[in-house]
């Protein structure tokens, strides 16, 4: 029996759940963001939103378990950013 990260369709079927989730993610990139920060910091969450976007959809056809995790990755760091540029560089809300 092949385990499922060997098995294509499912690996498929979770790269193209990741683009889609990273697609919603533009809330944590950008709407959430463009709240509390200045323009050229919102710039940096723009463009990571962007090479995040990029890389999934370049990897997911050769590593589509890559496309899955990356934006789960991105937004986790996205929001760490907000967290921390909130508290040691005074952005608010």
């Amino acid at each position: 029996m092949r385990s499922i990260i060997e098995n294509r369709s499912v690996a498929r079927a979770a790269g193209i759940i990741g683009v889609l989730v990273h697609l919603v993610g533009i809330f944590v990139y950008v709407v959430l963001p463009g709240l509390e920060v200045s323009y050229p910091t919102l710039f940096v969450f723009e463009a990571a939103w962007v090479i995040v976007l990029v890389l999934s959809i370049r990897w997911l056809r050769d590593h589509p378990w890559r496309s899955a995790i990356v934006p789960l990755l991105g937004m986790v760091l996205a929001g760490v950013a907000r967290v921390l540029g909130e508290q040691y560089l005074g952005w608010r809300g």
